[in-house]
């Protein structure tokens, strides 16, 4: 059966429901504090009209993992903490790696250093946590991880099918979520939110972690306070 994917990367913001109770596992009672101390809201200026509103979070080495396609072609980054208090100014972002195979960017920011999630090793299986913005706050939804999945699908700049290590999630999305860290109950992250099912209200995929060791490693070399050229915008 052919998957039908709707990217989350968005310029609106729309409401979201929770996975259905029999879906749900028991996760760490301390998982909101994990997943709210890392977690970022990204606004990206200089390819749709107005701006692009994505979500992420800060992982070891103090970089923020979020989708590619967010802030691909980006002139401006900006990233707003979830932990800020309301009315902070965003901290400037810049982009460090891109992934546009496997849909995944990672970016320096100024200011204090966030806390960092481990970057899950191995497949992952289960129910966690994941935190999506809502008119600019911080709202925890949970999700299960269905399957593991190869998605073929092609990259963020429509150019060349790819083969995309993904899990199928049971989650509500909306609009806005592309980039929002998937939470395992180890309070590690697993996946990247990346797009939802156009038939289903509560499916949706996300990229695995395999891909973001060699991300790190690539990001680690560049300037932080200039980071990459953003290259050219992923079409809507």
């Amino acid at each position: 059966m052919r998957l039908r994917l709707v990217i989350l990367a968005t310029v609106a913001l729309v409401g979201c429901g929770s996975v259905g109770e029999d879906e749900t596992n028991e996760v760490q009672p301390d998982l909101d504090d994990i997943a709210l101390s890392s977690a970022v809201s990204i606004r990206s200026i200089g390819c749709a009209p107005g701006s692009i509103r994505g979500a992420g979070a800060v992982i070891e080495g103090g970089f923020v993992l979020t989708a590619g396609h967010v802030v691909a072609g980006a002139s401006s980054i900006t990233v707003q903490p979830a932990s800020n208090p309301p009315g902070s100014e965003p901290r400037t972002a810049h982009l460090v790696a891109l992934d546009p195979k496997n849909d995944l960017a990672l970016l320096t920011i100024t200011g204090a250093v966030l806390p960092g999630l481990r970057v899950a090793r191995g497949a992952s299986t289960g129910a966690g946590l994941t935190a999506v913005f809502r008119e600019s706050k911080a709202v925890l939804h949970p999700f299960v991880i269905t399957r593991p999945v190869q998605v073929r699908i092609l990259d963020i700049y429509g150019q060349r099918t790819v083969t995309r290590e993904s899990y199928q999630v049971a989650a509500e999305t909306s609009g806005g979520d592309s980039g929002a860290v998937l939470i395992g109950p180890e309070g590690t992250a697993v996946g990247v939110l990346y797009a939802q099912s156009d038939e289903s209200d509560d499916r949706a995929w996300a990229t695995t972690m395999a891909a973001v060791p060699q991300l790190i490693d690539d990001a680690r070399l560049v300037d932080p306070s200039s980071g990459i050229d953003t290259g050219a915008c992923a079409p809507e």
